[in-house]
Parts: structure tokens; sequence; C-alpha cells
């Protein structure tokens, strides 16, 4: 994978004068073989070829679609659907393709929205929608994302600096906080009923393997064993790139992007896929987002069972007996 200077380094020559005569149609073969370097993934090759070619012909609209094809897969989801945004103000495109751009954006944000929420990944959310907000403050859709991602994640006065962006009236604002604000009535409802009622739920106790100081969980992912580290400090879950080879190869599944992961071993860039089906013990979960780590990154499990699961269940670690204690949210 490049690094992340890659595109800064392709970006400045846009506005590099030339005395080469600028050429719109960048020949095809050329552009065809790029494009199928970009998807066998030898994006060095690629990132070469464009800042050869942009420094020649810095105003192609055909390179700088390539371009920002190439900055989608190698950088951040919000990194490239910013750039697909900022292409939309430059007036050497037509209004087709302006459109088109806006179009393409605007699908990329709804669809991650979409996993993203349904895979109720509030940290990944927010990731992606925070420098989106910072072009788009005008967004109401954005702004009642981005703010409720804060609010599930109890990031409260992050949350009220969003929906300050909104009329005071806003009815999504005023239903946000209604639904996460904390009040004394439910403080108390909370206080009273909450371990009570948690206490009479039936718990149940998943085997662990102990692996030096951690533990290891037997789950499956689309019908596949795999044996996930059991991680609280991990916001997500996440899978080695051995397993999702496997996976793949009898599955459709869906990329939803990159993402810059924080990890023990420090940050990653990391691509996010949703699962449709996972198994956890008895309990059958559905649309989880799973980070895929680099080759051999992984080496005593097949992955990471992180909190974006976890977090779906009162859970407690029983050491002396190496099991995972279970009971469902309500």
């Amino acid at each position: 994978m490049p690094p992340a200077s890659a595109v800064q380094q392709s970006t400045p020559a846009h506005q590099t004068e030339s005395d080469i005569p600028d050429s719109q149609n960048v020949p095809a073969t050329n552009t065809d073989t790029v494009r199928q370097w970009l998807d066998q993934g030898d994006f060095a090759r690629v990132e070469r070829f464009l800042i050869d070619a942009l420094r020649a012909n810095p105003e192609s609209a055909q390179l700088l679609l390539l371009e920002a094809d190439y900055i989608l897969a190698t950088e951040p989801l919000s990194v490239g659907v910013s750039h697909l945004i900022a292409l939309q103000e430059l007036s050497l495109f037509s209004r087709e393709q302006r459109e088109e751009l806006a179009n393409r954006s605007a699908g990329l944000i709804e669809n991650t929205i979409s996993a993203l929420y349904n895979a109720g990944d509030w940290d990944m959310l927010a990731q992606f929608l925070e420098p989106l907000f910072q072009l788009r403050s005008n967004d109401q859709t954005l702004t009642l994302k981005l703010a409720e991602a804060y609010a599930r994640l109890q990031k409260f006065t992050l949350m009220e600096d969003v929906l300050a962006n909104l009329s005071t009236n806003n009815a999504g604002a005023r239903s946000l906080r209604q639904r996460f604000l904390p009040t004394p009535s439910s403080v108390s409802e909370e206080s009273s009923d909450g371990p009570t009622a948690t206490q009479q739920e039936p718990v149940t106790r998943l085997a662990l393997t102990r692996y030096g100081d951690q533990y290891i969980a037997e789950t499956q992912i689309l019908n596949r064993p795999a044996a996930l580290l059991l991680d609280t400090g991990a916001s997500s879950t996440a899978i080695s790139f051995e397993l999702y080879k496997a996976l793949r190869r009898f599955n459709q599944i869906r990329v939803i992007g990159l993402f810059d992961v924080r990890t023990a071993g420090g940050p990653i860039r990391s691509p996010l896929i949703q699962i449709d089906n996972m198994t956890l013990g008895p309990f059958k979960l559905s649309n989880i987002g799973v980070f895929v780590m680099p080759e051999a990154a992984m080496q005593q499990a097949d992955g990471l069972l992180g909190m974006n699961v976890l977090k779906q269940f009162h859970f407690q670690l029983d050491q002396t007996n190496a099991e995972l204690l279970l009971t469902p949210r309500q």
C-alpha cells in the first residue's frame, strides 16, 4: 500500500505550467492499462503514472478522474469522498461530469452511513463524518448523523457542538436530545430498575481458550469457524487477511472503504467490510463491520473480537474459569 503522502505528491502538479500542449484526450490505451493496474492493486505503478501524466497535463479531466479513483483505493474513505466533492468545484469539468461526481459522492456517503449505522459502529461513523462535516456543516443529514454518533458514544459535549449548526427549533436536534441526553428521571430509573432487570436475564457462559494472558473465543463468520482474540480495547472487530481471502472465495463480501485504525502495534490503514452473519456461542449477529488486518499480522488467532460486537451484550470475563459471561442487551 502506498504511503499517505502519495496523493500529496501528485496534487501540486495540478498547478504546474507546462509547454506541452494540454490534452483532454489522453490515449485510451494508457488510461485503460492504468485502470487495470488499479484493479490489480499495483498502486505504486499507478502513482508513478499519475505524477508524470498530471505534470504534463494538469487540467486533464480524464486524468483527474483517474486520480480520484486512485485516492479512493488508497486513502481513508472520507478523504476520497472529500476529494470528489472538491472536484465538483473545478470549471474544467462539464455540467454532466459535475453531476456525475455529485451523484457518486452522495451515493458513497449514503451507503457508508447506512452500513455503519446498521452495524452500530459509532466510532467509525464519527471518523467518516467528521471531515465531511467540516466541508458541509450546513448539511442537515450529515449534522444529525454525526451528532447521533457522538451521542451513542456518550460524547454529549461534541454532540451539542455539532447541533449548534442547526436552528434552535430543529426537530431532528430536539429528537436527539430527548433520546440521548440523560435526565434525572432516567438516571433514577436506570439505577433502580436496570441492575435488577439485568440480573434476571439468563447468563450464557462461553468457554474461552487461554493464550498467555489473553483469551480466544470460538466464533463462526459466514458459517466458517474463526478463533478471535478477545480485545476490549479494540473499538471494532477485525479478521486476518488470510481468513478474508478464504471467506471471499465463497461469499460476496461488501467492502465499505478504507479507514485508519489504531492498534496495539500502531496505526494501520485497513479496509472495512460488512459481514452478513456471525455467531458467538448461541447468539447470531448480523451486519457486523469488520476490519481486514494486513497479511501475516495475526499469528495466534484469526482476528480480534472487538467492542462493536461485545457492546451488544452485558459481558464479564471470568478469568478463573476462562469463560466469557454474556447477557444480551435489551
